[in-house]
């Protein structure tokens, strides 16, 4: 807000937006050149160089005052858009390519074209898919394949790529010669660089390698001009556009020798796109390769480091993926293949399964003989059903969308393993600290538990266990983060891991928080959003404070940060918010429970003296004491009368609570249990008073009963699955173990 005040009265009337650029630009450049700012600095060289002998320290001071009238005047969202910009210049051009309305239409590589009259016909043909006619043509003309468009450098292939016309691609490649996949367009790409950069259809390559041989995959080819990536090859064109198909078809034609040529960088570019474009099968089978072993880890692709990028995708580990129940069940029956094959360039999935136990070993029989010494014969039945699990699962299984999908996630968890296993090995061989930060294994680390990925974090300090010294520049380490993100696992690991607790429990951060007000400050939306309510929100904050106390020495409850704030006292204030939520939502919740519950007891009180059938006269006794059915309805109406109006007390117990912060922690979350029980109870029974009643009134009518007792199982079928659920989630809160160590193991430490 100080920035937009700021913005507001100094330079524009208001921060830049879609919708006013044109006022914008026209008092941010008179407030420039006012300033001397504008010519030479905006409209001059944008070039800067701090290292030369005598950098002019002029320029650079204007340039720096243009920027920030820019950036102050653009306000906070698009500030981060341009922030990475180090000149006025630049940043002043990418604001106008974002919001000028003043646009001029250029020819462009993947849609228009430039064309000359004489073969413009031709080219139009063939974009539309026209074959016949553009054959026509090509017989007349034979060297009309090889004529280029004048202002792309294009030939009618390129036009057919370009246009995704598949069939018309495999018809010229056929005509044509390697002359014709050889010819290159102003850009310097060929037409199965074009087919590689524009679209994942492989087939279009298929046909082009097939008759043009290995060369076109090793032409080195010169990118746009817009792209400052200088010689590339179609492989890393593919990989750029995420066309994973494309990909990993060019990745196994190409040859090692292209691929792991250092002075190119085409090997480490492979291995870095690959892990952030989530193409884990290149990147296993590049890193499984002999040489590949020895690929610099240090090379950035989107600016990010192999070990960097693996440690921001959470969803490529298994820790990093919620399962359903059936999901969960399918995962782990599912068997992976062994091998997975690029022609020469086959990965194979040795760590995560035995090494002789072929595919029945991932089945329920393989496990079987896995565990107990049976015969052979016995062994063998195993290995059989195991191969027969692996064909069902091939030809009817994988063939269901939904089972393939999580076979996919099964694959690729199983890859970035693999990955992370290389990974690990050339990390435990790196043993100076520059090479180590190099590669951003620090920072990979806090990225880890920050997203807490265990396998990841597990992994390396297998590798070096230095590595769980990593901080960042507030002093924060991975206990830290582990703790501020609510990361259990990596909490756990971290608090098991054998003197490490003890060293780093006193820490501090350059804001002088120890771990404890780290556990008081409120969770990570992505966090508290898995939590169905604020009430439980409320309770899982407090259970990561308490658990946190509970391994901090004395000293830290006491402990004041640079704001003057204990740990108790920063949770209350971080909390405030959330603990009102809390209440109103427990209140809520309470008073429709409680309306149900009186209406429950208001019927069930009047059925107990209007019994069905009515009472005798001469006795005054109900017509049908004695029998059974009378004495169910009676235990079912009084049971119900009493649970319901024990459910109705307990909510109002909830209502009048103090809804103090302890509160949450187990009083009122246990309160609440009670009640939905004791109405799920109440209900339940009220319905068999109900059909009891039915079969005392209609007697001699069956089917009436039968579709009226059906009837009657409704209301509890609505209600179970909502109740069973949200009571299951309270247990599992409230009743869970703690999730750091036992008591036993706590009193060893």
């Amino acid at each position: 807000m100080a920035a937009l005040s700021i913005a507001s009265t100094g330079i524009v009337l208001e921060v830049l937006t879609k919708d006013n650029y044109e006022n914008w630009s026209t008092l941010v450049e008179n407030y420039l050149v006012g300033q001397g700012l504008w010519h030479g600095i905006v409209e001059g060289d944008s070039k800067i160089d701090h290292y030369k002998p005598d950098p002019d320290w002029d320029w650079i001071s204007k340039n720096s005052k243009a920027l920030h009238a820019i950036q102050l005047s653009c306000g906070s969202d698009t500030l981060g858009k341009i922030r990475q910009f180090k000149t006025a210049k630049d940043a002043w051009n990418h604001l106008k390519a974002s919001f000028s309305e003043d646009v001029k239409a250029y020819p462009d590589i993947e849609q228009g074209q430039g064309y000359d009259r004489n073969i413009s016909k031709l080219h139009s043909d063939v974009k539309k898919g026209y074959w016949n006619d553009a054959k026509s043509y090509i017989i007349n003309n034979p060297n009309a394949i090889f004529q280029t468009s004048y202002s792309t450098g294009r030939t009618v292939l390129h036009i057919a790529v370009a246009a995704g016309q598949a069939k018309i691609v495999k018809e010229l490649v056929k005509i044509g010669n390697q002359r014709l996949l050889k010819m290159q367009d102003k850009w310097g790409y060929t037409a199965l660089a074009l087919a590689a950069e524009l679209t994942d259809n492989k087939k279009i390559a298929e046909c082009m390698v097939n008759k043009g041989g290995k060369e076109l995959l090793t032409m080195k080819l010169k990118t746009k001009e817009d792209d400052d990536i200088g010689e590339t090859i179609p492989l890393l064109l593919a990989l750029a556009k995420g066309h994973r198909e494309m990909t990993r078809y060019l990745f196994s034609e190409t040859p090692w020798s292209v691929l792991l040529e250092h002075k190119d960088d085409y090997g480490p570019k492979l291995l870095s796109g690959c892990i952030s474009a989530e193409i884990f099968d290149v990147a296993a089978a590049l890193l499984q390769h002999r040489v590949g072993r020895e690929l610099p880890l240090n090379h950035r692709c989107d600016h990010l480091r192999p070990l960097y990028a693996l440690a921001h995708m959470p969803s490529a580990f298994r820790s990093g993926v919620k399962l359903g129940w059936w999901r969960g069940l399918t995962y782990k029956l599912l068997i992976l293949q062994r091998y997975i094959n690029f022609k020469d360039k086959s990965i194979q999935i040795v760590s995560h399964v035995e090494p002789d136990e072929g595919p029945k070993i991932n089945t329920l029989a393989g496990k079987v003989c896995k565990l107990f010494p049976i015969s052979l014969s016995i062994k063998l039945v195993g290995q059989f059903f195991g191969w027969f699990h692996l064909f069902v699962q091939t030809s009817m299984l994988l063939k269901c969308p939904a089972i393939k999908k999580v076979y996919e996630m099964k694959m690729n968890h199983y890859l970035v393993l693999e990955i992370l296993k290389s990974l690990r090995e050339r990390i435990s061989t790196t043993t100076r600290e520059t090479d180590l930060h190099a590669c951003s294994a620090y920072d990979s680390m806090l990225q880890a538990a920050k997203y807490g990925i265990i396998e990841f974090i597990d992994s390396m300090r297998r590798a070096n266990p230095d590595l769980l010294w990593a901080i960042d520049k507030n002093k924060r380490g991975i206990f830290s983060h582990a703790i501020l993100n609510r990361q259990e696992k990596v909490f756990k690991l971290i608090h098991e891991t054998k003197g490490l607790k003890d060293m780093i429990s006193f820490r501090e951060d350059v804001f002088g928080n120890n771990m404890l007000h780290l556990a008081a400050e409120l969770g990570p939306s992505s966090v508290l959003g898995g939590i169905s309510n604020a009430a439980l929100q409320m309770q899982r904050e407090l259970q990561w404070f308490m658990a946190v106390k509970s391994i901090v020495p004395p000293k830290c409850e006491e402990a004041r940060n640079k704001d003057g704030k204990k740990p108790r006292e920063l949770f209350s204030k971080t909390h405030e918010d959330l603990l009102k939520a809390g209440e109103k939502w427990a209140k809520d919740t309470a008073g429709s429970f409680t309306v149900v519950g009186a209406l429950i007891v208001t019927m069930l009180f009047a059925a107990a003296f209007t019994v069905p059938g009515g009472n005798n006269q001469d006795t005054g006794k109900p017509v049908f004491l004695g029998k059974d059915v009378f004495s169910l309805f009676i235990v079912a109406d009084a049971f119900s009368l009493v649970t319901s109006a024990s459910s109705v007390l307990i909510f109002i117990g909830i209502l009048t609570s103090r809804y103090a912060e302890e509160d949450f922690r187990s009083t009122l979350p246990i309160k609440l249990l009670f009640g939905l029980i004791t109405l799920f109870l109440s209900v339940a029974s009220m319905m068999c008073a109900f059909s009891a009643a039915l079969i005392m009134m209609l007697k001699g009518y069956r089917g009436l009963i039968i579709v009226a007792m059906l009837l009657s199982v409704i209301p509890v079928l609505v209600l179970l699955p909502t109740q069973l659920q949200f009571s299951f989630e309270i247990i599992n809160s409230t009743m869970r173990f703690d999730f750091l160590t036992d008591k036993k193991k706590r009193s060893r430490d």
